[in-house]
């Protein structure tokens, strides 16, 4: 007995399966790999996060270590990147505020305060599309017109039609 089609279709898909490509770390892969453990991480993160004004240190505490692996590499990222480009989220704050407002306008304090009440996370986000926005719109959009037929050609193909 010879091959088979169906055979011949096992040998083509075996054939045509490509190598597997190394998979994706998982979060608590990431957090083993760069932190040790996930304690670790949430205790470099209590100093990063702001907690709440009627909560307790051990309440806090416990609140942190208890968030999702994915979460508190979310909160060590933007506390990072905060503290690198604007040293504080005051800072920030002013960044953002500058980047809508403009620079040359007289300081509304109390917009100032309500930027200041936001999570360090929105505030970036909030710099990051105002400062992408900031580089959209460089000019006027060149609208491209389209090109008429002069009125001597249409005239020329009318007569001809109706000859």
């Amino acid at each position: 007995m010879g091959i088979t089609k169906r055979k011949k279709m096992k040998l083509r898909k075996l054939k045509s399966k490509k190598i597997a490509k190394p998979t994706k770390l998982s979060p608590m892969q990431i957090v083993k790999r760069d932190f040790g453990s996930k304690k670790d991480l949430a205790a470099k993160v209590i100093n990063v996060v702001e907690k709440r004004y009627e909560e307790s240190d051990e309440e806090f505490k416990a609140r942190i270590e208890t968030l999702s692996n994915t979460k508190l590499l979310k909160l060590y990222r933007v506390g990072q990147e905060v503290a690198e480009k604007f040293e504080n989220k005051e800072n920030l704050a002013k960044e953002v505020y500058k980047k809508i407002r403009g620079e040359e306008q007289k300081v509304d304090q109390d917009y100032l305060n309500k930027l200041n009440t936001f999570s360090m996370a929105k505030l970036l986000d909030m710099h990051k599309f105002y400062k992408r926005d900031a580089n959209k719109s460089r000019g006027p959009k060149k609208s491209r017109k389209r090109k008429l037929r002069s009125n001597n050609s249409f005239k020329r193909n009318f007569l001809k039609k109706n000859k």
